[in-house]
């Protein structure tokens, strides 16, 4: 019981000391809960006011191994605006973080808290659990942003569905060509990132020699102007290389969609 006394009181002298001391805490606390309380304002233009031009972002998202930028997190801000609505953080806590290597405060904060609102397509209700932590730079911009919650659930929860199957009658011998394509940086990847772009998932038929690449778009309008896009806009010419691969050229590239009567079935009892 004693040594459990000592570890309780050593760790209450060390939040003690390290709030004491931390000078810019309060400063940063300030602004990262202006910059959540902004969110529900749907004030993007305040939000990145508390932002470093040099932010560099950390989602929740799968094997999104490399940090965003601005103009990433920009983008992720206006989704959410235009998606959801009555969107209110309730925080359960609000902490001094310190630094990884000194264990010393350097003015970070951290939040372990729950969002609150509804999908404004599918007005389902949101109720997600997280934690995000805040780094600043001597301005006093928040330089750093990391995000630990469950993005593939909350959407799988709230989100339309509006899925998209494209097919392509791949040319004999093109198979590998065509996967090389489509993996550069220009390819599915670019697609992905695009606006409205839920989900996308792919793979190769053998005996068909045929590419299905399958994806859920937040709507069919969404879907529309990337594919408007591809065809018109994109400088890397995407859609007519892929289209040299496969079998009567554009005629071997189809996307169904519209579709409709989505359902979803989970295993019975």
């Amino acid at each position: 019981m004693k040594t459990l006394k000592k570890i309780i009181l050593a760790i209450t002298v060390i939040l003690f000391v390290s709030c004491d001391s931390n000078t810019n805490y309060e400063r940063n606390l300030a602004t990262a809960k202006k910059l959540f309380a902004e969110m529900g304002e749907e004030n993007i233009d305040a939000q990145l006011a508390l932002v470093s031009k040099d932010i560099k972002l950390y989602t929740p998202i799968y094997d999104a191994s490399n940090p965003l930028g601005f103009d990433a997190y920009k983008s992720i801000l206006k989704s959410y605006h235009d998606n959801f609505e009555d969107i209110k953080y309730n925080a359960q806590v609000w902490l001094p973080g310190v630094d990884t290597l000194t264990l010393k405060p350097d003015g970070s904060v951290r939040t372990y808290g729950t969002w609150t609102g509804k999908n404004s397509i599918t007005g389902k209700q949101i109720n997600l659990s997280g934690y995000w932590y805040f780094n600043f730079d001597d301005e006093g911009k928040i330089k750093a942003q990391g995000e630990f919650f469950d993005y593939g659930g909350m959407m799988q929860a709230i989100a339309p569905k509006n899925p998209v199957l494209l097919t392509l009658k791949v040319l004999p011998g093109k198979k590998q060509a065509l996967i090389d394509l489509l993996n550069t940086s220009d390819g599915l990847q670019t697609t992905r990132n695009y606006d409205g772009s839920l989900s996308l998932e792919a793979f190769f038929n053998d005996e068909t020699n045929t590419y299905y690449i399958y994806g859920d778009w937040a709507s069919y309008e969404h879907f529309q102007n990337y594919l408007d896009w591809r065809t018109n806009d994109d400088k890397s010419n995407m859609a007519q290389r892929v289209m040299a691969l496969c079998e009567g050229g554009e005629k071997g590239l189809i996307p169904v969609f519209p579709n409709s009567n989505y359902s979803s079935f989970n295993k019975s009892k």
